[in-house]
């Protein structure tokens, strides 16, 4: 008799414990966008467009509009230098690659099908660029790494395909730093379009 209450007691905690995870993991979306970077203020430097790649992990309380989202974004974009020889590179023309770490809050509104949010995050931000050192013997490329405060400000509108499934368009703004590649702030704007959804 003991035996049966026991399978009887694991089967409805297993139970319990799935639908607990599928309450859990309903909350938590999974953004993914591609999309084009772009430098409002180069100081000396002559950007061209970039890429943006975005990826995050985004929690979504119940009964709320609040909700909470981690970022990874990878931005690379191909410069051209004049002749700044303050600058903390000496390679004329080539590509700063940009990673952010981001943290932060946003507010959400969602009807049935649409919806738009904004968001405000702070964290890492990482900005790596080559330079040329001649040595003994010859010439050697050395990939130089800064890390400072990073921000970023983002809005986003939506449109929902499924309950859990969407697919977003987001404008994003990155006030930048004094301790970029040229020493001087670098204001960065990306247009991205993506989908977001659950993993169940």
């Amino acid at each position: 008799m003991r035996s049966y209450q026991l399978i009887i007691f694991f089967m409805a905690m297993s139970c319990f414990c799935n639908a607990q995870n599928e309450k859990f993991t309903s909350k938590l979306y999974f953004p993914g966008l591609v999309g084009i970077d772009l430098h409002l203020y180069d100081g000396h430097l002559n950007y061209r467009r970039g890429i943006v790649i975005n990826t995050g992990a985004e929690y979504r309380p119940e009964n709320t509009p609040l909700f909470f989202r981690f970022n990874y974004d990878a931005l690379s974009s191909k410069y051209k230098n004049g002749n700044q020889p303050e600058l903390p590179t000496n390679v004329r023309n080539g590509t700063l690659h940009l990673n952010y770490f981001l943290l932060g809050a946003g507010y959400r509104k969602r009807t049935k099908q649409t919806g738009w949010y904004f968001l405000a995050q702070t964290g890492l931000e990482q900005r790596t660029y080559d330079r040329v050192a001649n040595g003994p013997g010859g010439y050697t490329i050395d990939q130089v790494t800064k890390q400072v405060l990073g921000l970023k400000f983002t809005g986003g509108f939506e449109y929902y395909v499924a309950e859990h499934f969407a697919l977003i368009a987001e404008p994003a703004f990155y006030p930048g730093s004094y301790y970029s590649i040229q020493g001087s702030s670098n204001k960065n704007l990306s247009i991205s379009l993506g989908f977001t959804t659950t993993l169940f």
